[in-house]
């Protein structure tokens, strides 16, 4: 053999040694034949996956008319406004009329419950009353007439609700006997016939 033949030789030998050590695991097939895929076994391997969570939707909001109260620029008759209210279930009626005696876009609409703060309305359907607590501000201090108008204001609000049999009102938790000093407040108010 000549010095060529062994360089090929060799050169082949080494190609064939490269070729079965880079094809580790794997079967070749020499004859027409089938063979098995190799199986392998891997271990997996940990990724993170961000966790996504979902924004709560806000849920759908309806919109109600209902009639609010407030009083005349003299402080001598309530005026009646029908205004719009934003609520989620039809429960939350009853305090979002409440809260629209707050505030008024009418000059000539007066509220009388701007300084007051209702800290809680609960109604019980099954006796058909609503349990009302309020905080009072120091401008909601009226006088007589003004203490008048706003029980008046407060009753036409909520009886204006057909299921509501009876008002229940609390000042700052418990069950006084005039919210001002001027009348007397029954306890329970009931709706009127």
């Amino acid at each position: 053999m000549n010095k060529t033949s062994r360089l090929v030789q060799g050169a082949l030998l080494v190609s064939a040694i490269t070729l079965s050590v880079t094809a580790c695991g794997q079967k070749v097939q020499l004859s027409g034949a089938a063979t098995t895929a190799p199986q392998t076994t891997s271990t997996p391997i940990a990724t993170s996956i961000p966790t996504i969570t979902p924004k709560p939707t806000a849920a759908p909001q309806k919109q109600l008319q209902v009639k609010a109260y407030y009083s005349d620029q003299d402080e001598m008759k309530l005026v009646e406004k029908v205004v719009t209210v934003s609520v989620v279930k039809d429960s939350d009626a009853y305090e979002a009329a409440l809260k629209a005696l707050q505030k008024s876009d009418d000059p000539k609409a007066i509220p009388l419950f701007d300084d007051l703060k209702f800290t809680s309305v609960k109604f019980d359907s099954v006796k058909g009353e609503i349990k009302l607590d309020m905080t009072f501000g120091p401008k909601t201090q009226l006088g007589a007439p003004g203490e008048e108008l706003f029980l008046q204001a407060l009753k036409k609000t909520i009886f204006q609700f057909p299921e509501v049999k009876t008002l229940y009102i609390l000042k700052d938790g418990k069950q006084v006997d005039s919210l001002m000093g001027h009348l007397e407040l029954p306890y329970p108010i009931k709706r009127p016939n």
